[in-house]
């Protein structure tokens, strides 16, 4: 879902409070709408919208989800140790290194004439035959070390690092209960951010995870796209987002729960008339 805030990651710093909250049970993953013609859906009036006020669980405290209150009881005695601290590390990590094309990998990799693009090709195949689900069941990031890692952060000042939780691609970097595209189920089979809070504890450090939802709904897009050129050999030929439409994944590995290919996936936002019509195959968001 879209956001208002600016911000693109939640940062969920840890505190002795929190080591013993216990979430509570998560509801049932929400049904998956079935596709609709591409033009169909009539787009509301942003402007009518109201404003979306999210309703995560989290431990009690002095900040409520409001602009307002963050102002009102920011800085606090709890917020102290960072300015003694100072100085922290973002990990950004997550299979998208597979393919050493820099950040948005898994986004460019659809997109004729970028790095991404030509690179997947080279090393994996075209898209329409080897998407990113595809590579995410094979990504295994052996040399992949937090402790090591955690030790020579600290050796370098740092006294908090922030771990990416979940890219914009939507695999989870823990055993999620929620969703099944994770690194458990699928890679490396670890338990990556656990394996990081365990380093960071162990060193007497703080750490917060990044969930970098803000920008699922649309970033996806791309993997609806086919080749617009020949140069390939493959012109026409449906991208892999492509499998979630008139979804048929009998016998295929990502075709069921818990594997379902629309979970990764998000629909094609050009369902909606105001896209379809306006931007089409062109425009940076829907690229």
């Amino acid at each position: 879902m879209p956001r208002s805030l600016p911000l693109f990651f939640l940062l969920a710093f840890c505190t002795s409070a929190l080591l013993a909250y216990e979430l509570p049970v998560l509801p049932p993953y929400p049904a998956i709408p079935p596709p609709q013609a591409l033009g169909s859906v009539t787009m509301g009036d942003p402007a009518s919208f109201p404003e979306v006020k999210m309703d995560f669980p989290i431990e009690s405290g002095p900040f409520a989800p409001t602009w307002p209150s963050i102002i009102a009881n920011y800085p606090t005695k709890d917020s102290a140790w960072l300015r003694q601290a100072k100085f922290g590390i973002w990990v950004h990590f997550g299979p998208q290194a597979a393919g050493q094309s820099g950040d948005w990998y898994a986004r460019r990799m659809y997109i004729e004439g970028e790095t991404a693009y030509n690179n997947h090709i080279r090393d994996y195949g075209h898209p329409g035959t080897v998407g990113y689900k595809d590579l995410i069941r094979t990504w295994n990031p052996t040399a992949l070390d937090p402790a090591a890692l955690t030790q020579t952060y600290h050796d370098a000042g740092a006294r908090f690092l922030m771990i990416q939780g979940v890219h914009h691609d939507q695999y989870d970097n823990w055993n999620s209960k929620y969703q099944s595209w994770n690194s458990v189920n699928l890679g490396p089979q670890r338990d990556i951010l656990g394996e990081w809070k365990t380093a960071v504890r162990a060193a007497n450090m703080r750490f917060g995870v990044t969930f970098h939802h803000e920008y699922s709904w649309w970033w996806w897009q791309s993997s609806h796209r086919a080749d617009t050129t020949n140069n390939q050999g493959q012109l026409g030929v449906p991208y892999d987002g492509n499998l979630t439409t008139n979804y048929n994944g009998t016998g295929q590995w990502w075709g069921t729960d818990p594997l379902d290919l629309r979970k990764l996936y998000p629909p094609n936002l050009r369902e909606y008339a105001g896209i379809y019509n306006a931007m089409d195959k062109s425009g940076y968001n829907l690229s």
